[in-house]
């Protein structure tokens, strides 16, 4: 009786935290912010892109389109210090924006070693920029009598609710509150 107890409370401490900052879950729509195009070198180089190389094989994908630049690697926060990065496949005729937050539905949440795997669906709405860094340096902040040597700026490109801090970055939310 007593171990069935502590093992219905444990469930119950699991499903609470799964359900705060949890990664996406297939099935979802996400937003994320792009971080760059991968490479024919990160594929070489990259442990996790390197292990994502079936799942970008079985969406089509092979050297051509990575070398035309149609897989991104994007990132969104899921909690103060952490986020969750995908390979997203770019569909043909999207025109991407520099920097512009995407929305794509998770298929493959990825795991440990390998990056996911998805595919983009639009231009995130309402339009949300990078991010960037949360904080900047105030050099004279001895003799402006300030007691930090820094300051927080507001995330570049959107409201402050669209994004997390994470590790001194504005990271665009995964689920827009």
């Amino acid at each position: 009786m007593l171990h069935s107890i502590r093992s219905a409370l444990g469930l119950l401490a699991l499903a609470t935290l799964a359900g705060c900052g949890s990664l996406p879950a297939p099935g979802s729509v996400v937003t994320v912010a792009p971080r760059g195009a991968i490479t024919p070198q990160d594929l070489e180089r990259r442990p996790d892109v390197r292990a994502a190389r079936a799942a970008l094989e079985a969406q089509g994908i092979g050297p051509a389109e990575i070398a035309a630049g149609r897989v991104l690697w994007v990132q969104c926060a899921v909690v103060t210090d952490g986020w969750w990065d995908s390979l997203a496949i770019v569909p043909a005729g999207l025109t991407l924006a520099p920097g512009r937050a995407l929305t794509l539905t998770v298929t493959d949440p990825g795991t440990n070693d390998r990056l996911a795997v998805n595919r983009i669906t639009a231009l995130a709405e309402p339009p949300l920029g990078p991010g960037g860094l949360a904080y900047r340096l105030i050099p004279d902040w001895r003799e402006r009598g300030l007691r930090n040597n820094y300051e927080e700026q507001p995330p570049q490109g959107g409201p402050r609710a669209a994004y997390l801090k994470v590790q001194g970055r504005w990271v665009v939310r995964c689920r827009m509150p």
